[in-house]
């Protein structure tokens, strides 16, 4: 069978270890989430993570947050096997991920959290593809707008952006990027809905913000 995407099934232990085999990999120990964690995630009814398969073996995955009763949706980590990169793997592996989950979700704005490329890094290459990844499959900058992700340690956050992908939203009021913000501090990373990061964040913003 030619390369497909399906969500994982919520009792399938194979699939998830296929899954947990790439995860574990793919990022820093400081970004990875527990097994259990990713367990509970599995199972949860806002969560879905998606599996690209190359004939019957697991070669990539997408893990998107999808609240009920919210008008977003996140993606939240996305990896493919290493020795398939630059294949245009992940590209098929997103573009289908999104379109399943728009059919089963309806379809909202899908934000994406990446390192911003346009400071100075020691990776600042690595940065620059993967904002180019994403613009490629359409999605679009806010504007003007520094993200500051939400760490639970003292570490510092890297310098941030958030990227929209929607087919037909060119703009974003403040409003509506308070609301998101604030679903993303308590419901994804814990924290309180009166962190001081979410007002810094809004405090130079105009009342519209474009998505360019």
């Amino acid at each position: 069978m030619a390369l497909h995407v399906k969500a994982l099934e919520q009792n399938n232990l194979e699939e998830f270890d296929g899954f947990y085999a790439i995860y574990s990999t793919a990022f820093p120990l400081s970004e990875q989430k527990s097994r259990d964690a990713l367990l509970a995630m599995q199972h949860a009814p806002f969560y879905t993570i998606y599996l690209a398969y190359n004939d019957e073996k697991i070669v990539g995955f997408c893990i998107m947050y999808h609240p009920h009763n919210d008008d977003f949706f996140l993606l939240e980590y996305m990896a493919v096997d290493e020795r398939l990169r630059g294949s245009g793997l992940g590209s098929t592996l997103l573009k289908s991920s999104i379109e399943q989950l728009f059919e089963t979700h309806g379809t909202r704005a899908l934000l994406i959290e990446i390192d911003s490329p346009e400071k100075s890094s020691i990776d600042h290459e690595i940065r620059q593809k993967r904002e180019a990844f994403y613009r490629r499959l359409g999605a679009l900058k806010i504007d003007p707008f520094d993200y500051i992700l939400a760490l639970q340690s003292s570490e510092k956050a890297p310098p941030m952006e958030l990227l929209v992908y929607h087919l037909r939203m060119r703009e974003v009021s403040k409003e509506t990027l308070h609301t998101w913000l604030e679903k993303l501090y308590v419901d994804v990373y814990g924290c309180t809905n009166d962190d001081p990061r979410i007002a810094h964040m809004l405090a130079p913003m105009p009342p519209m913000l474009n998505l360019i």
